[in-house]
């Protein structure tokens, strides 16, 4: 067997066995060395099947990156009293980033530090979007019509 954790069959039993899905993947094209790999495997465990290693997610997690780009945070930030000041350090932050090896990142630090409460945030743009939806409802009709 290769070291390339990619490539390699954990074994479970002899009834299953736990492999990547990149693993499980090129297993199933002729050739490969997954493919000879499984084949060796499976002269050993007749009766082996492949199975994929699953992630737990947490479901109470929030992803509060999402939607977090420049063009969003500039929105946020001109909706703050000190929009100005504010404004001029972002710009900054995205200047100073350039050096560092994950700019996005590192904006994206400051910006949290600077709004800790990332609820405002959301809420910010849950309440824009419903009301970008609301108004680009096809099928709206108008309360008052003028004649």
């Amino acid at each position: 067997m290769t070291n390339n954790k990619k490539s390699s069959i954990r074994y479970i039993d002899d009834n299953t066995a736990l492999v990547t899905k990149a693993f499980q993947k090129n297993a199933s094209i002729f050739g490969t060395d997954e493919f000879k790999l499984w084949r060796e495997y499976k002269a050993m465990f007749p009766g082996a099947k492949m199975t994929t290693k699953t992630i737990k997610k947490n479901p109470n997690k929030l992803n509060i990156t999402k939607n977090m780009t420049y063009e969003n945070m500039a929105l946020y930030i001109r909706q703050q009293d000190d929009a100005v000041e504010v404004m001029v350090e972002f710009q900054k932050q995205i200047k100073l980033s350039k050096i560092k090896a994950n700019p996005y990142r590192a904006v994206l630090a400051w910006f949290k530090k600077k709004y800790s409460d990332v609820n405002d945030y959301m809420d910010f743009f849950e309440e824009l979007a419903a009301k970008n939806a609301a108004e680009n409802d096809m099928f709206a009709v108008p309360t008052a019509v003028n004649l």
